[in-house]
């Protein structure tokens, strides 16, 4: 069963005005549940105790005392001081520069507790393997998945990884000619829906690449495409104002890749490393040169 936190949040943009102010008092009340009544949670929520009835339902569980059940075996606890309510958008008309700090604080310590909960270790290690065995890794991303392709791309590039990262979808895919089973493509897609990225994706496949893909958890186009699948929560609705909670975890879980990959021949690696460093220090000489003569 799904740690029932985590999917209050994943289902917290979809869900009902109703639902959402349960959901807000449970996210933010949690440990004071246990020892509420339905008629307390809704008059606590401005609902009725029907709908908090129903709403445990929808969540998985056979009623008040097993959704209760649930959340005692949750151990976290809210750092926001209560202060902070889910919102959708994130930001609200009233909002403060406090107030908005206050929400993508608690927006990243839940995405990064949500993330580690809900890891498939098992599958990070079949990508970490397939990345370490391969010929050439191409790295594909659009808008915000871009950033956390390239990112990996530098990394493993700098560790001296052919990796290839390209803006331009049309051409990486006309690399793909020369794909073959020895290759790996590594596709960043949060929604799992992007025709370019499923175009090339299939591609690959074609061509008997190994496809990993970093997209949200559900049954995306994209996963179903995939050899590999490494989940990030899905806590983002795909029209959100903003890239937040997703881009935060596929760099996480970039980063995981990067350094399991590193991790055996992290030796050697370093010195490559340090030399790449040292290919740019001329630059940042130079600039901190001409910036004292300005």
């Amino acid at each position: 069963m799904d740690h029932i936190m985590l999917k209050i949040r994943e289902r917290y943009n979809q869900m009902s005005k109703g639902d959402k102010r349960i959901s807000d008092f449970i996210l933010e009340n949690h440990d004071r549940l246990l020892g509420m009544t339905a008629a307390d949670i809704a008059q606590a929520s401005g609902v009725s105790s029907a709908s908090v009835i129903r709403y445990v339902k929808k969540m998985g569980a056979d009623g008040l005392d097993g959704f209760k059940l649930e959340l005692a075996s949750v151990r976290e606890k809210p750092e926001s001081g209560g202060e902070w309510r889910m919102a959708d958008p994130i930001l609200s008309d009233e909002d403060n520069l406090d107030t908005i700090c206050s929400k993508v604080k608690a927006r990243t310590d839940n995405a990064v507790r949500d993330f580690f909960y809900q890891l498939d270790k098992e599958e990070l290690k079949k990508g970490v393997e397939a990345v370490k065995k391969a010929r050439k890794i191409y790295l594909l991303g659009l808008g915000a998945s871009y950033a956390s392709a390239y990112d990996l791309f530098h990394k493993l590039r700098r560790a001296g990884f052919d990796a290839n990262c390209y803006q331009d979808i049309n051409m990486v895919t006309e690399f793909f000619s020369y794909l073959d089973h020895r290759d790996v493509v590594l596709a960043f897609s949060y929604s799992g829906q992007s025709k370019e990225i499923l175009y090339s994706c299939g591609k690959a496949h074609e061509r008997k690449a190994k496809v990993i893909a970093v997209t949200r958890r559900g049954n995306t186009p994209l996963r179903k495409l995939a050899d590999i699948c490494l989940c990030v929560p899905d806590l983002e609705d795909v029209r959100r104002v903003g890239a937040f909670e997703s881009l935060q975890t596929s760099l996480i879980m970039g980063w995981l890749i990067y350094l399991g990959a590193i991790r055996e021949d992290f030796k050697r690696i370093e010195i490559e490393l340090v030399k790449t460093r040292k290919m740019v220090e001329g630059l940042k000489e130079k600039i901190e040169s001409e910036e004292r003569t300005w």
